[in-house]
C-alpha cells in the first residue's frame, strides 16, 4: 500500500488514537467510585456485544473449531482479562497520563519479544539501540521519582505496566493463528476477558450491591463503547485503507494524547522525570518504527487485518 495517506487517512487515524487514549481519562474516573475487576469487566461486558455486530459488519466470523477458540482464550487472557485488569486496578492510584506513557512501551516491547517467539522476527542494531533507548524511559518512569513517593504509588505504576507488557505477549502469539479474522479475534478477546474476570469480580468485589454515580457509570460505558469497541472497528477500518505498517503510528499518540487529556480535564501534573522517560520512550519507538518493526496492536494482528 504505497499511496500517500490523504485527509480521511489521517483523520480515521487520529480519531483512533484518540479514542484508544482516551481509557485512560475515563478509566480514572470510573475507579474513583467503582472497583477496578468490576470496571474491568463491565468494559468487556459492554463492548462484547458492539464487537460482535461490527464482526459480522467486516463479514467475519466466530471460528469453528476447537483450537481456534482455545486460540481465543489466550487471547481473551492476555489482551482482555490481564490489561483490563492491571490497568484498572493501578489507576486507583496514579494519574490517568501515566498509562498512556506507559503504553507507548509497546512498540518497543514488541521489538525486545517479538524475536523470541517468531522465527521471521530478528534483531538489528537500530532495533536494539531504539528498544536500549525506550526502555531507559521506562525505568526513568518507573523510578526514584515513584518509589519515595508512595508504596501504592510504587506497585500501581508496576501493575500498570503488565498491561502492556500482556497485550504485547498477546498480539505476538495473534500472529500465530492464521486462521482467525482480526475482527473475530476483537470479539472472542472481550467474549473471554469478560468470562474469566466475572468470577474475581463477584466474589471480591460484590458489584451487586454497589450504588455509582451517573458520572462512574457515564465513564465506563464511555470506555466500553467509545474507546474500546469503536475504536477497535475504527483501527480495523485504518488498517484496511493505509496498511499494517502505517496503522502502527496509533500506538505512539497514546502517551502525548493521554497526558494531555489527563492535564486538561483532571487538572493533572505529572513529575519532570515522567515527561524525559515520555520522550525517551517515544524516541525508542519511533527508532524502531522505522527499522520495519511490527508493533502490536491494540487489539491482535494488523498485518492481517488488510485481508479482513
Amino acid at each position: 500500500m504505497n499511496r500517500a495517506m490523504n485527509a480521511a487517512d489521517w483523520g480515521l487515524l487520529l480519531t483512533t488514537a484518540v479514542l484508544l487514549s482516551s481509557t485512560f481519562l475515563f478509566l480514572n474516573i470510573a475507579v474513583a467510585e467503582v472497583p477496578p475487576l468490576t470496571v474491568a469487566v463491565s468494559r468487556a461486558l459492554i463492548a462484547a456485544p458492539i464487537c460482535w455486530v461490527m464482526m459480522r459488519a467486516f463479514g467475519a466470523r466466530m471460528p469453528r473449531t476447537r483450537q481456534e477458540w482455545v486460540a481465543l482464550f489466550w487471547l481473551g487472557l492476555l489482551t482482555g482479562a490481564i490489561p483490563f485488569g492491571s490497568l484498572s486496578w493501578g489507576q486507583q492510584h496514579i494519574e490517568s497520563g501515566m498509562p498512556g506513557i506507559l503504553f507507548g512501551t509497546m512498540p518497543v516491547l514488541a521489538v525486545v519479544l517479538a524475536p523470541l517467539f517468531l522465527a521471521e522476527e530478528t534483531f538489528t542494531r537500530r532495533r536494539l539501540i531504539g528498544a536500549a533507548v525506550g526502555l531507559a524511559g521506562v525505568v526513568l518512569v518507573m523510578g526514584p521519582s515513584v518509589l519515595v513517593n508512595s508504596g501504592d504509588r510504587a506497585l500501581a505504576v508496576f501493575i500498570t505496566f503488565l498491561a502492556p507488557l500482556s497485550h504485547t505477549l498477546g498480539a505476538i502469539y495473534a500472529r500465530r493463528q492464521p486462521g482467525l479474522a482480526p475482527p473475530a479475534m476483537a470479539t472472542g478477546q472481550m467474549i473471554f476477558g469478560a468470562l474469566i474476570l466475572t468470577p474475581p469480580a463477584l466474589i471480591l468485589e460484590a458489584p451487586l450491591g454497589l450504588t455509582p454515580s451517573m458520572g462512574a457509570l457515564g465513564a465506563i460505558l464511555v470506555t466500553g463503547v467509545a474507546c474500546t469497541a469503536i475504536a477497535m472497528s475504527l483501527y480495523f477500518v485504518v488498517v484496511r485503507r493505509i496498511g499494517a505498517t502505517r496503522s502502527s503510528l496509533v500506538p505512539l499518540f497514546f502517551p502525548p494524547v493521554a497526558v494531555f487529556l489527563g492535564a486538561a480535564v483532571l487538572g493533572e501534573r505529572l513529575p519532570v522525570e515522567a515527561f524525559i522517560g515520555l520522550a525517551l520512550i517515544m524516541a525508542g519507538a519511533l527508532a524502531v518504527g522505522g527499522a520495519t518493526a511490527k508493533p502490536p496492536e491494540p487489539a491482535a494482528t494488523a498485518a492481517r487485518a488488510e485481508r479482513v
